[in-house]
C-alpha cells in the first residue's frame, strides 16, 4: 500500500508542511498538457484551466529542494490517476518524472510533489513538505445547428442524402459518440432516452455524418467525447428536420378520351396530404398557366382530377404543392399532347 498513497501515509508519520505559492521553490517545475498538446505550465494557487483529456504531467526539480522526492497525481475525487506506483526518487540522480494522467471525467486534478530530508528515508515514507499543484478538466462538444429542414432524398432519386452536421470536438478525445432518434427525447443527463441511432464523425472533413434517415420527421442529436473509460457531457441538442421532395412515382390517365380528361397521380411520399394545384398553358414551353384544379392529396399519397381541354395539341403542365409537416415544396413541370386522347 505504500504506492498510491505514499503521501497520505506520510502524514502520520511525520508533521507535512504543504507549501504557498509565495513559498514555492524556483527549482521545482510541473506542466500539464495544453490544449495545443505541449505543455502548459503549472502555478501553485492558480489552477489551469484546459479542455485537454489526454494528460501528461511533468515534473521537474532540484536537489536543494530535499534529499528524495515523488509525485501524485490525484483525480477528481481524489484517487490516484496515474498507472503503477508513484516512485521515490534522490532528487540529484533522478531530478525529473512524468505520469500519463488517467481521464476519470471533468474536474479538478491535483498534483502533489512530496519531499524528503531524511538521507535513509528509501521509500518516501517520511515526506516533511508538500507542493500541490492544481488543473481542471473541462472537456466538451458541441454540435451547429442546422440551417433549416433538409431533404431525405433528391427528387426521383431513391438513395438517401447522407445528412451533415458542423461539430467542434474536444482535444485529447480517443473517439466521439453520436446519438439520434426520430421524435428523441432528452434525459436528465442529456443522453436521449429509449432507441437511438449511431451516427460518425468523419475525420477528413470534422463533420458529423448520418446515414440512411430514410423517413421524414424531427430527429434529436447529441454527441460527446470518450477517452478511456470516461466521457465529457452531452453536447447541447440539436433538432434536424428531414423533409420528403415534392416528387410523383407516376401520373396514369383514368380516362383519357376528351374533352374530359380524368388523371391519377401518386406522391413519392405517401405521408404528404394536402392538395396539388394542377396548371396547363399552351405549347411546350407555355408560361401563360390556368388552373384546372387542386385535387386532395389522399392517405395513400394519390390524387385524382378530371378537367376539360376541347383544343388540341402540345401543353405545359404543371403540379404545384405547398409543402406540409413531412414533404417539401416544390414544383413539378412535363409536356403533354392532346388529342382525341391525353398523352
Amino acid at each position: 500500500m505504500q504506492g498510491r498513497n505514499i503521501l497520505v501515509a506520510a502524514v502520520a508519520a511525520v508533521a507535512v508542511m504543504l507549501v504557498p505559492a509565495s513559498a514555492a521553490h524556483a527549482t521545482l517545475s510541473v506542466t500539464a498538457t495544453g490544449d495545443d498538446g505541449q505543455p502548459a505550465a503549472l502555478t501553485v494557487g492558480a489552477p489551469l484551466a484546459l479542455r485537454m483529456m489526454d494528460q501528461k504531467v511533468i515534473a521537474r526539480v532540484d536537489k536543494a529542494e530535499g534529499y528524495r522526492w515523488t509525485m501524485t497525481v490525484l483525480d477528481p475525487s481524489g484517487v490516484a490517476a496515474t498507472y503503477g506506483t508513484p516512485s521515490c526518487y534522490r532528487t540529484e540522480v533522478i531530478p525529473e518524472d512524468s505520469d500519463i494522467v488517467i481521464f476519470r471525467g471533468n474536474g479538478t486534478y491535483r498534483v502533489v510533489i512530496g519531499f524528503s530530508t531524511d538521507t535513509t528515508d528509501t521509500t518516501c515514507a517520511k515526506i516533511t513538505r508538500q507542493v500541490e499543484y492544481q488543473f481542471s478538466v473541462n472537456s466538451s462538444v458541441a454540435l451547429a445547428q442546422p440551417a433549416g429542414p433538409a431533404l431525405t432524398r433528391q427528387p426521383n432519386s431513391f438513395s438517401t442524402i447522407t445528412q451533415l452536421l458542423g461539430f467542434s470536438g474536444n482535444p485529447g478525445a480517443g473517439t466521439y459518440e453520436i446519438r439520434y432518434a426520430k421524435g428523441g427525447v432528452l434525459a436528465a443527463d442529456g443522453s436521449i432516452s429509449g432507441p437511438v441511432g449511431n451516427g460518425y464523425v468523419d475525420s477528413a472533413t470534422g463533420q458529423v455524418q448520418l446515414i440512411g434517415l430514410r423517413e421524414p420527421g424531427s430527429y434529436l442529436v447529441v454527441a460527446r467525447a470518450k477517452n478511456g473509460d470516461y466521457y465529457s457531457p452531452w453536447s447541447a441538442p440539436v433538432t434536424l428536420t428531414l423533409l420528403a421532395p415534392f416528387d410523383m412515382t407516376g401520373i396514369s390517365t383514368l380516362d383519357r378520351k376528351g374533352p374530359s380528361y380524368k388523371l391519377r397521380g401518386t406522391l413519392g411520399e405517401p405521408s404528404a396530404g394536402g392538395r396539388v394545384t394542377i396548371s396547363i398553358a399552351k405549347g411546350k414551353t407555355g408560361k401563360r398557366f390556368r388552373v384546372l384544379g387542386k385535387p386532395k392529396v389522399n392517405s395513400k399519397g394519390q390524387w385524382t382530377l378530371r378537367f376539360t381541354v376541347r383544343k388540341y395539341g402540345w401543353y405545359r403542365m404543371r403540379y404545384s404543392y405547398k409543402g406540409s409537416a413531412t414533404v417539401a415544396k416544390g414544383t413539378i413541370y412535363a409536356t403533354a399532347r392532346i388529342r382525341k386522347v391525353f398523352g
